[in-house]
């Protein structure tokens, strides 16, 4: 049983957010912590007492915030909801992650994405940086039936790094939602428009060897897989990121997991260049898994 927590503010995001939590607690038969976070307080009393009127007004907003949340709810999904008080929000999201040890951090996409797509906030950069649980980002405009279950968990692995400690967390997703698992690799022959001294065919070659490349890890991942059928396994390929994404294929309410870019702190999410064009262009919510020690 997953235990999740809810970045939630009364606002589409939040709501967003707050429905991808649902059909994730839904399908694991989990629960949720639904928390919003409102700014501190002065540090010490004013002569006229605008700071307790201060106070009050984040605690009545706080309240009603929650209360939308708690109206937004789908029946069915066990919930508790809480307001905490922080300098940041990510800060106030993060401590609260840690002090419920929660599985992951569900949150909302920005309105700068085009619909179905994510782009970050700044509550979601923060978290980003620092989270040590897995955040799982909503995107843009997501909407779920309040029956809706996830149908599949797509993982994605990279031909440069050792991609077992990705692939282990995306098993323990599947296996909480009881769906089957697919890993996926990305070619993008991105063509500048000036080509290199050698021109596009040699360009394109170097994409046709990393497509091999790319190939034999999942083979190779494929070959040692213990503990039931090997995964189903496909390589996007496409002139853009957007296309190679695309060309896969989804399904409807279909995950995809992203581990954190090898440049990040251990133990830390952390979106590199590649990892954050899959964050911005997948069509389905998007689970970045912080990157392991060692």
């Amino acid at each position: 049983m997953m235990k999740l927590l809810v970045g939630y503010t009364a606002d589409k995001g939040g709501r967003e957010a707050l429905a991808l939590a649902a059909t994730l607690a839904r399908s694991s038969g989990g629960r949720l912590i639904v928390v919003t976070v409102h700014p501190e307080g002065w540090d010490h009393p004013s002569p006229a007492r605008v700071d307790a009127e201060y106070a009050q007004f984040l605690e009545k907003h706080a309240a009603k915030t929650l209360a939308s949340a708690r109206a937004g709810l789908p029946e069915g999904i066990e919930a508790e909801f809480l307001s905490r008080t922080a300098s940041l929000a990510g800060k106030g999201l993060r401590d609260a992650a840690e002090e419920f040890d929660v599985d992951g951090v569900v949150l909302g996409s920005a309105r700068t994405a085009v619909l179905g797509r994510f782009a970050e906030g700044t509550t979601a950069t923060e978290i980003l940086h620092s989270s040590t649980r897995p955040v799982i980002l909503a995107p843009r405009g997501y909407t779920a039936a309040e029956d809706a279950r996830i149908s599949r968990i797509t993982c994605t692995v990279t031909a440069a790094n050792d991609a077992s400690g990705v692939i282990a967390e995306a098993r323990i997703f599947a296996t909480a939602f009881k769906v089957p698992l697919r890993l996926a690799s990305f070619i993008v022959r991105d063509k500048q428009m000036y080509p290199t001294g050698a021109g596009y065919d040699a360009e394109n070659l170097v994409s046709n060897q990393l497509r091999a490349q790319a190939q034999a890890v999942q083979d190779g991942i494929r070959d040692a897989w213990k503990d039931g059928a090997a995964p189903e396994s496909v390589l996007g390929d496409g002139p853009t990121w957007k296309a190679a994404i695309d060309s896969i294929g989804w399904l409807e309410n279909e995950l995809i997991v992203i581990g954190s870019s090898h440049l990040g702190p251990f133990l830390r999410v952390f979106l590199g260049s590649n990892s954050g064009k899959i964050a911005r262009f997948a069509p389905v919510p998007r689970i970045v898994i912080p990157r392991p020690a060692g």
